[in-house]
């Protein structure tokens, strides 16, 4: 079943890319889905223009395993490093199939 490999991070594993959350001495690791938000509409006009909207490459949508301290997503204390570019978090939410935590999703943006 599809969502036995969503839990037991099989996906994350082997299709993720690694990001780091920091804060002060406190790193943790852990592999995630990390893909730029594209939007239709012409609020973000001044976005570069793709086959699927427009692309600002300011907001990407990050899936992160159950696994994973929600804190390392969604505290503002914490910063979200992929390669060089840094994060930061604006909404986390976990997403259940009955009661068993599948994984996280949130929105971040690129500082800098």
């Amino acid at each position: 079943m599809a969502v036995n490999g969503i839990i037991k991070n099989t996906l994350f594993d082997k299709y993720g890319v690694t990001v780091i959350s920091s804060k002060d001495d406190d790193t943790v690791q852990f592999n995630a889905f990390l893909q730029p938000l594209r939007y239709k509409n012409k609020i973000y006009l001044s976005g570069v223009p793709t086959e699927l909207g427009y692309d600002g490459m300011n907001k990407y949508l990050l899936l992160a395993p159950p696994e994973v301290d929600i804190k390392y997503i969604e505290d503002s204390g914490y910063t979200l490093f992929f390669g060089s570019d840094t994060f930061s978090t604006d909404h986390c939410e976990p997403v259940y199939l009955g009661k068993k935590k599948l994984y996280y999703w949130a929105i971040v943006h690129k500082e800098g």
